[in-house]
């Protein structure tokens, strides 16, 4: 053979073995093979509803809800599996038929969706400021509101609990406050539509049970709550209660109990500190008045028999003592169970669930019982229309124990008793007594009963009338009924065992509606995405009121049959009675634009316009525009080398928003007639009501608030780092205040829009992902804010008005007062006496004379700016921790730099002695031997102005709010029962707080009155999640 031939052979049988070689590659390599597997948690659980999918292919499933799946994919081929709220993964095939998959929960995934004002948002693609608490994250909490979750865990979300009292509600401030005499209340926003505060039993958010809370999501800037109008200028909070989905029926139990304990009470002074005070008291004062008067100063002590009772003479001299404030509080407990069913098909979904709280109080006789109720179903009734209908229901009857008894126990001497010597019980403590009664009288003869009815339904309709065009109309009617009674025996506090009893009833009802129709958008053109919502909406808000009270009943009924009341003892009855109503009607138009080029670029416009009944022809209408601009800088070509930041994104935004929650806006366009039932004129001897004066304002409108806001989102380090900052500037015009007007209009003041407030601050939050592994991770979410609230204008003048405690260039709420700076010693004799003290008094910072120099005597000029109860910055950080089945979790929360009122200060150190009001602080008081320099003498009431001052403190605190403690059965244990998945936890709340507030609880310093006090609490408590 020759060469030629040999060489051609030899290529043509290489070229055919090269051939048959790629051609068994390719087979392999497109061959479709079924692949099965499983995708679990990290705690091994299944998870039903996993995208799985080749990547660079049409090919796609998910996972059933045991976490299994099916796919047809090639050895080559790499799977794609994601789940939002969860790290993605991808597994190349090779020569496996089966491929488990474990995915973990990602803090920073962008994918997640947000809600939005009338509509959802993927997080990468909001403009606006907005920030999100998941379900989890809410029922982790184990608080028994919504509100207490949240405390702590959203930047600029400033928290407090409005009383002491079980079934009490907080309040929320969202970036300060914009108003001085309005709401600064956010609006709540449930399943989308806008819910009204009816009356102060019943916050919205606190009715609703947190185990039926999907998430919860608050908008902050005028991009987000512009849609919103007239009531977004104070933030707006979305809750999102749970829905049924895809799957076979689900059944969860969870169900927790725990003791509340009181703790942080202020020190009160034992039985024999209290003697020695009481003696200190009466020793001093007749010296403090010879030293002022420069008089011979005596120095023999008061005998104990003139200024002790017989009674409490007995006890001094037997050492027995009566611990009042431990005769009334309690280790209380905190209930909750709660049920839900759930699932579906593709068709229908559907989701009901019940809850049961029970709250024990702290304080004898004090407990609340709160009854949920939610259902929900959704049908797609062919590819076009899908319909649905919700309801949530709340049933709350509280009986708050008695304030009177509260109040007593801390102003009792300890040298009193409780009881006679055969046992019964004393009405009076001792006989010098004749105002402050023995608590255990008021527990059981002072009987407080609270109860109202929340019912919140919802039927929508929606239809795809062509590829991304949508219309949705929703109708939802929002019923709350109120009721509430008091009934004081004449042995009470209110009666002091002479007067005939007394009762009253009081009953409100709100009646609401709201009715929203959408028109939805959206599409996809190459690089171009457009998002557009338009819609109206029609609201009806009415309520109805009356209350009755009458002394003299015949037979302890309660607070019914109140007709009955007679004359006893020669004690006419007295019988009064009211009633009101008011209606209240909005119409409003809204529109959002959002425009999406090349997933880099995004803008956002926003328009609303609403029209409001309670203000006159000509002022109905207020438009509220904003814009928005967001820029993707990580998607840019020349940001491609930066391995270390996976998102860099820059927003700005700019709008307009209003409040129209003016002091009352049920009674505003009654001004004239706002106290009809109120003010009595004399005829002819006979009462008859009549007009309040007050004046009419025709030209009264809206709050309107402007406001700017830099944001800047990143990721970093494969998303183990979130960082979220925003910066922003409102300012509110017009805002709402009583201005005084000229005598000869023949009323003193009427109501007007003038005032000016900015808000200006920063808010930052930082989520990390400290360790990953496929046993252990660690996630921490960290945040702060600090806002700058500032009065530019009041009355258009440039004065400040001190009667009202209102500063131009000062926040819009501040404590005006004397400063102290420490007490007068001995040496300082002469000094003092300059200014009219003596030694052991306060001293008072004298700041006012001739050209702003001291002028040596303190008068009202003195006063300034101490302090305010807005705070200088506050924040928290959270820790979540999950080892194998265990998981663990601590919520940290500090809120810094507010001054204000103790209630506690205000109530034990004025007044006089002989009733001990000041004498039950525990505290290092001035004595000449004992030159304390942080509170004054015994014979404080002769401090004049000084007295008070010493009551505002500094009401900055750090808490420890949440300890959970889990663990996760695992699933081979579990499948032997049938049981899907269950959880045992033990769950501290509220457990430490510190702080130098000296009073019952910095969260609640001053609150309504010293009636709505009541003990700080902490509660450890032991429960488990069942799922079937």
């Amino acid at each position: 053979m020759s060469k030629l031939k040999l060489y051609c052979f030899r290529g043509c049988k290489l070229a055919a073995v090269v051939a048959l070689q790629l051609f068994l590659l390719l087979g392999y390599a497109f061959a479709q093979t079924n692949i099965t597997g499983k995708v679990t948690d990290t705690k091994g659980e299944p998870i039903p509803g996993v995208s799985v999918r080749v990547k660079g292919a049409q090919t796609a499933t998910s996972t059933d809800t045991n976490g299994k799946y099916v796919i047809s994919a090639s050895p080559t081929s790499v799977l794609v599996f994601t789940l939002v709220g969860s790290t993605p993964s991808e597994i190349t095939v090779g020569n496996r038929t089966t491929v488990n998959v474990s995915l973990s929960e990602s803090q920073n995934d962008l994918s997640d969706v947000v809600v939005i004002g009338y509509g959802t948002k993927k997080k990468i693609d909001l403009t606006g400021a907005v920030n999100s608490l998941q379900s989890e994250e809410i029922t982790r909490a184990r608080a028994t509101g919504a509100q207490e979750a949240m405390q702590g865990r959203l930047p600029g979300v400033d928290i407090r609990r409005n009383s002491g009292k079980p079934g009490s509600d907080f309040s929320i401030e969202i970036r300060g406050a914009n108003s001085i005499t309005g709401s600064t209340q956010p609006l709540y926003v449930i399943d989308g539509i806008p819910v009204a505060q009816n009356g102060s039993a019943t916050n919205p958010i606190n009715d609703i049970n947190p185990a039926d809370i999907e998430r919860i999501d608050v908008l902050k800037d005028v991009s987000s709550t512009a849609i919103y109008g007239s009531r977004g200028s104070n933030g707006v909070i979305l809750v999102t209660t749970k829905r049924g989905s895809k799957g076979a029926t689900k059944i969860t139990y969870d169900a927790f109990i725990g003791i509340v304990n009181p703790y942080n009470l202020p020190p009160v002074m034992d039985g024999p500190t209290f003697v020695n005070y009481v003696r200190d008291y009466f020793y001093e004062l007749p010296r403090a008045t010879a030293i002022r008067n420069n008089q011979p100063i005596p120095t023999t002590p008061i005998a104990d028999n003139t200024i002790f009772s017989a009674t409490e003479l007995s006890n001094i001299a037997n050492g027995t003592y009566t611990d009042w404030i431990d005769l009334i509080k309690r280790n209380g407990i905190s209930s909750n169970q709660n049920l839900s069913i759930s699932g579906g098909d593709d068709k229908t979904n559907y989701f009901i669930a019940a809850g049961y709280q029970l709250y024990q109080g702290t304080m004898k006789a004090e407990s609340t019982k709160k009854y949920t109720l939610k259902a929900g179903l959704d049908k797609t009734i062919n590819k076009t229309f899908k319909a649905g209908a919700s309801m949530y229901t709340t049933f709350a009857d509280i009986h708050p124990s008695s304030g009177e008894a509260f109040r007593s126990a801390y102003r009792l001497r300890p040298t009193g008793s409780a009881y006679n010597a055969d046992g019964s019980e004393r009405f009076f403590a001792y006989e010098s007594e004749a105002q402050i009664t023995n608590p255990l009288f008021d527990f059981r003869n002072e009987i407080r009963q609270q109860q109202y009815l929340h019912v919140l339904p919802n039927v929508y309709a929606e239809a795809n009338i062509i590829k991304g065009l949508k219309v949705r109309t929703s109708f939802s009617p929002d019923i709350t009924i109120q009721k509430q009674g008091q009934f004081n025996d004449t042995f009470s506090k209110s009666r002091l065992g002479t007067l005939p009893n007394s009762a009253s009833t009081a009953a409100n009802q709100f009646v609401n509606y709201t009715w929203d129709n959408l028109l939805v958008y959206n599409n996809e053109i190459g690089k171009h995405k457009f998002d557009v919502t338009v819609g109206n909406s029609f609201e009806y808000h009415q309520q109805d009121f009356t209350s009755n009270s009458a002394t003299g009943l015949p037979f302890n009924s309660l607070w019914y049959n109140l007709q009955s009341a007679t004359t006893v003892n020669g004690i006419a009855p007295v019988i009064t009675v009211g009633s009101g109503y008011s209606l209240q009607n909005i119409t409003s138009v809204y529109g959002r634009a959002n425009y999406t080029y090349n997933d880099k670029y995004l803008f956002t416009a926003t328009f609303r316009a609403d029209g409001n009944s309670i203000f006159a022809p000509g002022h109905k209408w207020g438009y509220f525009p904003s814009g928005a601009f967001a820029w993707i800088i990580s998607k840019e070509n020349f940001f491609s080398n930066v391995k270390a930041i996976d998102l860099l994104k820059l927003r700005l935004s700019y709008g307009k928003s209003g409040n129209a929650s003016l002091r009352d806006p049920y009674f505003l366009p009654y001004v004239t007639q706002s106290k009809l039932n109120q003010t009595v004129y004399d005829f002819n001897g006979s009462g008859a009501n009549g007009f309040a004066p007050a004046f009419g304002n025709q030209d009264l409108t809206w709050e309107k608030t402007d406001e700017y806001n830099l944001g800047l989102d990143m990721q970093m380090f494969k998303n183990r780092i979130g960082l979220q900052v925003d910066l922003y500037r409102k300012t509110t015009n017009g805002t709402v205040l009583s201005q005084r007007i000229p005598d000869a209009n023949g009323y003193p003041n009427t109501t007007t829009n003038l005032g000016t407030i900015r808000n200006q601050g920063i808010e930052v939050g930082i989520n990390t992902v400290n360790i990953r592994s496929d046993k252990f991770t660690w996630n921490t979410n960290f945040n702060f804010a600090i806002n700058n609230n500032k009065l530019l204008e009041l009355y258009g003048d440039g004065k400040d008005d001190i009667g009202n405690g209102f500063f131009i260039g000062q926040k819009s709420r501040v404590v005006y007062r004397y400063k102290i700076t420490g007490v007068w010693q001995n040496e300082e004799l002469a000094a003092a006496k300059s200014y009219g003290r003596i030694p052991g008094q306060y001293k008072i910072e004298d700041i006012s004379g001739p050209n702003g120099v001291p002028d040596g005597k303190i008068d009202p000029s003195d006063r300034q700016i101490i302090g305010s109860d807005m705070p200088k910055w506050f924040g928290g950080l959270t820790s979540t921790m999950n080892y194998a089945n265990f998981d663990f979790s601590i919520t940290l929360y500090t809120r810094q730099g507010s001054y204000e009122n103790s209630v506690f200060l205000e109530q034990v150190m004025n007044g006089d002695q002989t009733r001990a009001r000041f004498g039950a602080f525990d505290r290092d008081y001035w004595t000449p031997t004992n030159p304390s320099n942080t509170w004054a003498n015994t014979a404080i009431e002769t401090d004049g102005d000084a007295r008070t001052v010493a009551q505002f403190q500094n009401s900055s605190y750090t808490k420890i709010s949440n300890m959970t403690l889990g663990y996760t059965l695992p699933r081979t244990m579990l499948n032997k029962v049938g049981i899907q998945g269950l959880r045992v936890y033990a769950n501290a709340f509220n457990p430490f707080i510190f702080s130098k507030f000296v009073g019952w609880d910095p969260e609640n310093p001053s609150g309504n009155s010293f009636l709505n006090q009541d003990f700080r609490t902490r509660t450890f408590m032991f429960g488990l999640t069942l799922t079937l």
